[in-house]
């Protein structure tokens, strides 16, 4: 099997797949990668994504929760507690949703980067 392009293996990491094959599930679970792929048997013992996908999902949701946050206060319908409420739930759900998106993400780059120097 050749080895996909940097764009499409960091595709397929985003979509949490393998980013050899694009076929299996990255993850065992949540946030757990798996050692390795079952489906085309390739090793992800030491790709490690570290705090990288973190960062990443941070400046993601904060670019998501500010222009919210702007647009609520010049609006001034909703009570302080109604805004935080809404603000809380908001940036808790879409942390929980990019999260896996981003370390999917890290692990390709990682996974990429290592198979090329290597």
């Amino acid at each position: 099997m050749t080895m996909p392009s940097t764009s499409v293996a960091l595709l397929r990491g985003f979509l949490r797949k393998c980013p050899n094959c694009g076929s299996a599930a990255l993850f065992d679970g949540y946030l757990k990668r798996v050692d390795v792929c079952p489906h085309c048997a390739e090793s992800f013992v030491g790709v490690d994504a570290d705090d990288g996908p973190a960062w990443l999902t941070i400046g993601l949701v904060a670019h998501i929760i500010v222009p919210l946050l702007i647009y609520l206060e010049t609006r001034g319908t909703l009570s302080y507690g109604a805004e935080a409420a809404l603000l809380l739930s908001v940036t808790t759900l879409c942390t929980l949703l990019l999260l896996p998106l981003c370390k999917g993400f890290f692990i390709a780059a990682v996974w990429s980067l290592s198979r090329k120097s290597g």
